[in-house]
């Protein structure tokens, strides 16, 4: 770990509550601490006036190691794809050099009030291109 700070980027120590009885890391965690690493690259996003909610329509992972306790991880995420009304998200999990999990997630804009699918907003489209793998 590198220690570089940037909005898509989240390091962590992995914590013991973590844990599962064999030394790795449960499996709902990897997406718990990929989400929150969204969260953080999503705080910075530009603000838009009725902007619509975004709803979670398909998540995965592939696990290529087991992290352990107090393991230093990265989580860096990029969008793998913007489409008209959704954003697919690849999280990179490492530790070290390397590669520890991949984690997709895609979320869909809604219209706030009737949950229908939205056109993503133009300025939040156009942000979301700086971060395109």
């Amino acid at each position: 770990m590198d220690g570089t700070e940037r909005e898509n980027v989240t390091e962590i120590r992995i914590p013991f509550r973590d844990i599962d009885m064999h030394g790795h890391m449960h499996n709902a965690a990897y997406y718990a601490h990929a989400e929150a690493a969204l969260a953080n690259l999503w705080r910075h996003r530009p603000a838009i006036a009725e902007e619509p909610a975004y709803l979670v329509r398909r998540s995965a992972c592939i696990f290529h190691r087991g992290l352990r306790f107090d393991e230093p991880a990265r989580f860096t995420v990029t969008v793998a794809k913007i489409g008209g009304s959704s954003i697919g998200f690849a999280v990179r999990v490492e530790t070290g050099d390397k590669l520890a999990a991949g984690v997709e997630i895609v979320w869909v804009a809604v219209d706030r009030a009737r949950h229908q699918p939205v056109q993503l907003p133009a300025p939040t489209r156009e942000w979301l291109a700086g971060y395109a793998a």
